[in-house]
């Protein structure tokens, strides 16, 4: 007769399977993150779903609408091409290449534009104005400016700067390889680029109702 203390002994003596734990825990990993992927439909709905605020930034960076629409085709077929984006992901990963496409686009215009702060001497105040990024509110006093004007006042590196520093608060270092610049002249371009907004949203605060002045709705 067996003693039921041997048998549970000899379980409990059974040696551990780390090897199967660790495939069963990988599996699972795996399929929770599968399951938290975007699908293709769910970006191109995120791109529907954002395309005027797409639209707005292309248009800024760019300068030019057939462009900028060609850039948002660019990055939206770029999106749905990539199959490992996180759907908390999706609209910020939908900005990131619209905005990349959009500057691969005038890439030869942001060079040319940055020729302009080659003799712009490094000032001391540098250091915390690339620290300077605008609010949300900002942002959206911003917004509501008509592409064209903002396109009028500032060159295509500075409004790149804008954009990708002020805006997506990209770091400097990340603004300098994406544009293809020397960190002093996206300083400078930035610089620039914030005088101007600064006065814009200054005056924009003098009119009935805090309307800028140049502004056109937005379609």
């Amino acid at each position: 007769m067996k003693c039921s203390h041997s048998t549970e002994r000899k379980q409990k003596e059974r040696p551990f399977d780390n090897d199967r734990l660790a495939s069963s825990l990988a599996s699972s990993l795996v399929s929770n993150l599968t399951l938290n992927l975007a699908s293709n439909e769910e970006i191109k709905s995120v791109f529907a779903e954002q395309r005027d605020y797409l639209y707005w930034t292309s248009l800024v960076i760019t300068g030019d609408d057939a462009i900028a629409r060609q850039a948002m085709v660019n990055a939206s077929d770029l999106s749905t091409s990539w199959s490992g984006v996180f759907r908390d992901w999706v609209i910020g990963w939908a900005n990131h290449v619209t905005v990349r496409a959009a500057v691969r686009a005038v890439h030869d215009l942001i060079s040319a534009s940055a020729k302009r702060y080659a003799d712009s001497s490094p000032e001391a105040s540098d250091d915390d104005v690339l620290s300077v990024v605008l609010a949300d509110d900002q942002i959206a006093s911003l917004r509501r400016v008509d592409p064209r004007d903002i396109v009028a006042a500032l060159d295509p590196l500075a409004r790149s700067a804008l954009v990708l520093r002020g805006m997506q608060h990209a770091s400097i270092a990340d603004c300098a390889l994406l544009l293809d610049v020397p960190r002093q002249i996206v300083a400078a371009a930035y610089r620039h680029a914030l005088r101007w907004n600064s006065e814009r949203a200054s005056a924009d605060l003098m009119v009935p109702d805090g309307v800028w002045t140049n502004m056109t709705p937005n379609t």
